[in-house]
């Protein structure tokens, strides 16, 4: 997919690069990054995202997304790699995961049962009900949702 489609939801502060290009796979772990992927340099708690990209490019990442706060021109990266500037990384990871799968989420139905008591009860005999009509249903346990 390309990389300007996989921004069309993302709000960007700045970017240098071409961002018409090809890309295979987006990751936030710069170990897991493959070629022509797209890596979002994430800062964690302890370790920041821009500390990864050398590891990122190295593994085949072709685009890179970065925190506002980063001086894209004092990066030491080949121009052929675009370094896009997001307003927030984590929430650009999402967007463009979500575009590059094909938004997952709007394919699912849920069904969610709260309460104090018949909760376990409930859930079964909806899934029962749903897969004797046909449906596929997954029952979550630790939320108490059907999928």
């Amino acid at each position: 997919m390309k990389l300007n489609q996989l921004l069309s939801e993302v709000t960007i502060k700045n970017s240098v690069g071409d961002l018409n290009l090809e890309i295979t796979n987006i990751h936030s772990d710069s170990r897991k990054i493959k070629e022509g992927g797209l890596f979002v340099a994430i800062n964690g708690f302890s370790k920041n995202g821009i500390d990864f990209i050398p590891s990122a490019i190295e593994n085949g990442a072709k685009a890179i997304l970065v925190e506002p706060d980063v001086d894209i021109s004092s990066l030491q990266i080949s121009k052929e790699i675009p370094i896009i500037s997001v307003e927030n990384t984590r929430k650009a990871l999402a967007q463009t995961a979500c575009e590059f799968y094909h938004h997952p989420s709007q394919k699912l139905k849920l069904i969610g049962v709260t309460g104090t008591k018949g909760k376990t009860t409930t859930t079964f005999m909806i899934k029962s009900i749903l897969e004797t009509h046909g449906f596929k249903v997954r029952l979550n346990w630790k939320h108490c949702c059907l999928y």
